[in-house]
């Protein structure tokens, strides 16, 4: 799926300092992570996309830089409530 695809699905910022760092954009069941360079590093499930919010799984942007999300500080993360309403929305 390339980035112009990606922009019509619903998305939601999940790190945000001065700018985008990720954004998941949800396709059905399946969850694309887009990074800062506009490159899609991982398309999870709905099962390892919670998995990652969680911290139960690491992923790396296409600079090879780590992200263990919840120790990200809360004001650069969307509200649990945000999440969770864009993890079960229907498209």
């Amino acid at each position: 799926m390339t980035i112009k695809e990606l922009k019509n699905l619903p998305s939601l910022v999940l790190l945000n300092s001065e700018g985008n760092i990720l954004t998941a954009f949800k396709e059905n069941v399946s969850f694309h992570i887009l990074d800062e360079y506009k490159k899609v590093i991982a398309v999870l499930s709905k099962e390892n996309f919670i998995r990652f919010t969680n911290g139960d799984m690491i992923l790396k942007n296409s600079k090879d830089e780590e992200f263990n999300y919840p120790t990200f500080v809360q004001d650069m993360r969307p509200k649990f409530d945000k999440l969770h309403e864009f993890i079960e929305r229907e498209n």
